[in-house]
């Protein structure tokens, strides 16, 4: 009954998800749910935005890189297995033919292996090792460095974010105002005591406020999508922002920042390792000039089988004949001298004159070669070392580069410094300027809190016109704004203050303390 309702491909899915439980939560994980603080966007960006992962992979290879300097101190091994079969017929090698040689026309097998072993040592190898270490730590440093940038980013859209939210808070608190003063301005019309066009304008005040809510809202969401995207990772549904921030009072000088910055920023560091990257080239580039050396050994070995073992047999027959010939004609010629020739006249129907089936299977089991019977060939060992004398100018070129690229990148890690150092001065004037205009603003919201109370009360005992209740409620609304632009001026000046020193200021108890308008 299962497997006819799902199938073989759905019973495989479910089986695969059975026997993966961390898959479905891998995949569960790249979504926002619920509530989302800024130590879970930084962790989950981390783990998931494109751009820092894209820069994250190259750690690996880097590894690797310098595993195979390394690697160049040690020999090469290679091994090889061959195979061949070579048809009946008559083969040419240059201008002559088999037939020059004596070569039949028979087919042929052939096999062999080879084993080299080689060992070769430039002045590349020498410094290939501090090459490769210093490239990792460069690497590193790089990867560090975005993972910053990263956090970085995460927490301006963070504060982004809030700062949309407690927008539409202030939207919300404007409209509630915007009500009640609508539902007291048709209370005084409808006894007489206001003119009705105090109801009218008091409706058009309220259909402002819900436009800027629905703005302020729509503007929301739009910076929680972004939020989503930097972080890397879905989020479809809504979900809350509960880290807050709280205002505090800096207790840096300007010099300590500036020493901090220059010493643990990870962009800088991230110059810094870059340049000894660099300078390990150079040195690196000067190996050229240094001999090289080249050592090999090779063990192989061969098998040649004839394929036709009736013409095998036939040249060694063909052979044999040929001795007894040669036996007989010396017979012959030596029985005609008047002086006898040591060991003649021979027997030539004797040994080996002639071809026993005996020998005839040894000649077969001999042949019989292919593919694994191999006849080991003499160990070869060769040594060179060689001596660059003049290479067309592309050692020069290559070591002038390697020094060029040394210079441009202490150029850049000096002006890395030098932007720090102007960033961390600009951000710490700017956040010393937004603390003081947050304690002014706070005082304007407080006195505009009182205004608005007595212009309610002096419209509602009928003792001033509602133009002034209009203003106040205007006024009261520009100093909830102002007051959040200066709360969120505070907060963008600490982290660009962060951002220029390279590592986190807030206090511990200045994140994820409640600093909701509302509580104002």
């Amino acid at each position: 009954m299962i497997q006819g309702r799902y199938g073989a491909t759905g019973l495989f899915l479910m089986a695969l998800m059975a026997l993966s439980p961390g898959l479905d939560s891998r995949l569960q994980a790249q979504e926002i749910r619920g509530t989302l603080t800024l130590d879970e966007a930084v962790r989950l960006a981390r783990k998931h935005n494109p751009g820092f992962l894209r820069t994250a992979n190259d750690e690996g290879a880097a590894d690797w890189s310098v595993r195979e300097s390394y690697a160049t101190f040690l020999p090469d091994v290679s091994t090889s297995l061959s195979g061949q079969y070579l048809a009946p017929g008559i083969p040419s090698t240059g201008i002559y033919t088999g037939e020059d040689f004596g070569i039949g026309s028979t087919d042929y097998y052939f096999s062999g292996y080879n084993l080299q072993l080689s060992y070769q040592l430039s002045g590349s190898s020498l410094f290939q090792v501090s090459s490769a270490r210093a490239d990792r730590k460069a690497t590193r440093a790089r990867i560090e460095a975005e993972a910053f940038s990263l956090e970085s980013e995460v927490t301006a859209q963070y504060l982004a974010a809030l700062r949309a939210r407690d927008e539409v808070e202030v939207a919300r608190r404007q409209l509630e105002r915007a009500e009640e003063s609508e539902e007291l301005a048709k209370a005084r019309v409808e006894v007489g005591a206001a003119i009705p066009t105090d109801g009218k304008q008091a409706e058009v005040e309220r259909g402002r406020a819900e436009v800027a809510l629905l703005e302020g809202e729509s503007a929301l969401r739009t910076e929680k999508l972004r939020l989503a995207e930097q972080v890397g990772v879905d989020a479809p549904g809504s979900y809350e922002l509960v880290s807050e921030f709280a205002v505090f009072e800096p207790d840096w000088t300007r010099e300590e920042l500036v020493d901090r910055a220059m010493a643990r920023h990870p962009q800088l560091r991230a110059y810094r390792a870059q340049e000894d990257a660099r300078k390990a080239g150079v040195r690196q580039a000067w190996s050229s000039y240094f001999p090289n050396l080249y050592l090999s050994a090779t063990w192989s070995g061969r098998a040649r089988e004839i394929g036709d073992r009736q013409y095998l047999l036939g040249q060694a027959r063909t052979s044999v004949r040929s001795q007894r010939e040669s036996c007989q004609f010396m017979n012959q010629l030596v029985s005609g001298l008047t002086h006898s020739i040591e060991g003649y006249p021979k027997d030539c129907t004797a040994d080996p004159y002639q071809l026993t089936p005996a020998e005839e299977s040894q000649i077969l089991a001999n042949n019989d070669v292919f593919p694994f019977d191999f006849r080991e060939e003499p160990l070869s060992i060769y040594l060179q070392v060689s001596f660059p004398v003049f290479q067309g100018f592309g050692r020069e070129r290559e070591l002038e580069e390697a020094r060029a690229a040394a210079e441009d990148a202490r150029f850049d890690r000096r002006a890395e410094e030098l932007r720090l150092k102007t960033a961390v001065t600009q951000a710490f004037d700017e956040l010393e300027t937004a603390a003081r205009v947050v304690e002014i603003e706070a005082r304007n919201r407080e006195v505009a809190r009182e205004q608005l109370t007595l212009a309610q009360e002096r419209y509602r005992l009928g003792a001033a016109p509602f133009l002034e209740l209009l203003e106040a409620q205007s006024s009261m609304a520009a100093a909830e704004r102002d007051y959040l632009d200066a709360r969120y001026r505070f907060h963008g000046a600490i982290w660009a203050l962060e951002a220029a020193v390279g590592e986190r200021l807030r206090p511990q108890d200045s994140v994820g303390a409640a600093d909701r308008l509302s509580q104002f």
